[in-house]
């Protein structure tokens, strides 16, 4: 499972990855047992997979070293619960309902993902199994009817089949379910290949630029200052007059606020004024509420005549590191962004129009729930564009595991992805999820490709996670049923 997500990237093994843990449950003799190979299992995997986050804390977050690695256990084993849960109620069913019942794997594991990427704090959908097939273009282009979730049931349910085949001793009554494993991929290729043509004939007419100037908050703030004020101004020189039509910034931990400083606003408007499409940026906004004054992680969108055409405020704060969730249990630990003590989330989902064309922002974090960005393409959005700072989590594996799920984002909403990062990796995705156009990490570089504003709803823009759902509902049908069966039984 560790192997499957980058940077191992080798995410072929995630269609035998899951089939020992699976053959275990088959074989334990409760679901207690169950739940704590599960657990075990997943913790391996977790704690390698998110193995950048106590120097995050330690470096930014000004936690120490020994408090950093308790979070980090912490967190390890919440995430491993999940898998846990998913053995447990699996076992559980197979005690009352009998063998046969082992296939519900694929059904608790689509529906326990579901909870942990909606529920406590937000939701936390990192890396679920279907993101393991991101490198597969064919695969993943089914998501614009099921989202990441029928991915993961197709692994699931193929690694389930090969448990339950080596539990019957490959019995040939008992060879349905590779059958209906077989026909599912098939179905899922065949898909994929007629939407990679359809798709792929896009034909772009814009050209973007997006900056990555690669700064740093460890940088001193007049260094940082100078950096903002005349770096992004330099970079976008570089550029050849009348090639781009919209200039994207990314975001990045400035010491300047366009909302107040003048002379820092009047750069950027000039900076708007080069682009037919103008420009899009990150930066701190600020509202009074009553005598308090409330801080927002914010995207401007400014025009060609360097007019302000909307304002988007982050809706999904990253916990821990722009708020403090449940400050009375955890008022030891500080937020990673030193900007600002805590931010307030946006209230509202804006597209933004850009010469007879709409558009959104989401900023960082955001672009890992597909709820949330097909709630703007709903809107009317043409364009995804993703500002974000992976220079958190400096040279490791989470700007790689970032980048590959937002990609998912594109081909759920068929929309083309115009992904900034400050530090890398920045990227234009197509609406087929591939990359047309990339940067290298932690570098200063320019990011140019072409986009194009696209319309129309995907089945997953228009009804959004409908497939987990119904997993959950039939997965909680089943443990419904069975309890009843073991009652008549005791």
């Amino acid at each position: 499972m560790f192997c499957c997500f980058p940077l191992v990237n080798q995410g072929y093994l995630a269609w035998i990855a899951f089939a020992p843990l699976i053959w275990f449950v088959a074989r334990a003799t409760s679901w207690k047992q169950a739940f704590l190979g599960g657990l075990v299992a997943a913790a391996v995997a977790w704690f390698g997979l998110l193995i950048w986050i106590p120097r995050v804390l330690v470096h930014y977050g000004d936690v120490s070293t020994g408090l950093a690695w308790i979070l980090y256990f912490l967190l390890v084993c919440y995430l491993s619960c999940f898998p846990g849960l998913c053995c447990l109620l699996t076992r559980f069913c197979m005690e009352r309902g009998g063998e046969r019942y082992l296939l519900v794997f694929p059904l608790a594991w689509v529906t326990l993902e579901y909870v942990r990427a909606n529920f406590l704090f937000g939701g936390f959908p990192w890396l679920l199994a279907g993101y393991s097939q991101t490198p597969y273009g064919s695969l993943i282009q089914l998501a614009d009817v099921t989202g990441v979730y029928g991915v993961s049931f197709l692994l699931l349910w193929i690694n389930t089949v090969l448990a339950w085949l080596a539990r019957c001793r490959f019995k040939p009554a008992e060879f349905w379910p590779i059958v209906a494993g077989i026909l599912l991929i098939m179905a899922s290729v065949a898909y994929g290949q007629v939407m990679l043509v359809r798709w792929g004939k896009t034909t772009p007419s814009f050209t973007a630029a997006l900056l990555q100037g690669n700064l740093s908050v460890d940088e001193p703030e007049g260094a940082l200052a100078r950096k903002f004020q005349e770096g992004y101004v330099q970079m976008a020189s570089w550029l050849a007059p009348g090639s781009v039509d919209l200039l994207i910034l990314p975001e990045s931990p400035s010491p300047l606020t366009y909302q107040f400083d003048t002379s820092y606003r009047e750069v950027l408007q000039r900076l708007a004024q080069r682009f037919p499409l103008g420009m899009i940026f990150n930066n701190i906004s600020y509202s009074q509420k009553g005598s308090e004054t409330e801080y927002f992680n914010s995207a401007y969108f400014l025009s060609q005549e360097g007019k302000d055409l909307g304002r988007y405020d982050k809706i999904h704060l990253v916990p821990f590191g722009e708020y403090i969730p449940l400050k009375r249990l955890f008022f030891f630990v500080d937020t990673i962004s030193k900007d600002v003590s805590d931010f307030a989330p946006g209230q509202g989902y804006l597209t933004v129009e850009l010469r007879g064309h709409w558009a959104n922002a989401i900023i960082c974090f955001e672009a890992v729930f597909p709820d949330l960005v097909r709630r703007f393409v709903r809107l009317g959005s043409e364009l995804i564009v993703n500002l974000t700072n992976d220079g958190w989590y400096g040279n490791s594996s989470a700007p790689y595991q970032h980048l590959a799920m937002s990609r998912w984002r594109a081909v759920e909403n068929r929309r083309y992805l115009l992904r900034a990062t400050n530090s890398g990796i920045s990227a234009i995705v197509e609406p087929t999820g591939a990359i047309q156009t990339s940067t290298p990490l932690l570098q200063q570089d320019l990011c140019v490709g072409r986009f194009a504003f696209l319309r129309g709803e995907t089945f997953y823009t228009r009804y959004g996670d409908v497939f987990a759902i119904l997993c959950a509902i039939i997965m909680l049908a089943l443990l419904a049923y069975n309890y009843q069966l073991g009652k008549k039984k005791g």
